[in-house]
């Protein structure tokens, strides 16, 4: 007669189990974490924009009053993508990763 016995699974199985979970939590991680898009289009807009005006004035293509409003300009656009990117969580447009 055979008896009913409880099959135990192997430590392999409950390996391959928790590595699992942890990748799923992994990647719950990463998807909460992530920066706004919108934020982080404007930081690299901001960036290249600072550039440009940079190599402009500094070529003489602009005058340093057009230089300074379009530095000015670019730290208005910094602060605005920097709370996109970093501000509140509950409201408004910021939904990336806390400081």
């Amino acid at each position: 007669m055979k008896k009913n016995k409880k099959r135990q699974h192997s430590r392999t199985v409950e390996r391959k189990r928790q590595l699992a979970q942890e990748k799923l939590t992994d990647d719950k991680n990463r998807v909460k974490n992530r920066w706004n898009p919108a934020g982080r289009a404007l930081l690299w807009g901001d960036l290249v924009f600072l550039a440009i005006a940079s190599l402009l004035e500094l070529n003489g293509l602009i005058s340093p009053l057009a230089g300074a409003l379009c530095t000015a300009a670019a730290v208005v656009l910094l602060l605005v993508s920097l709370w996109l990117l970093f501000g509140p969580k509950g409201g408004g447009f910021g939904g990336g990763p806390a400081l």
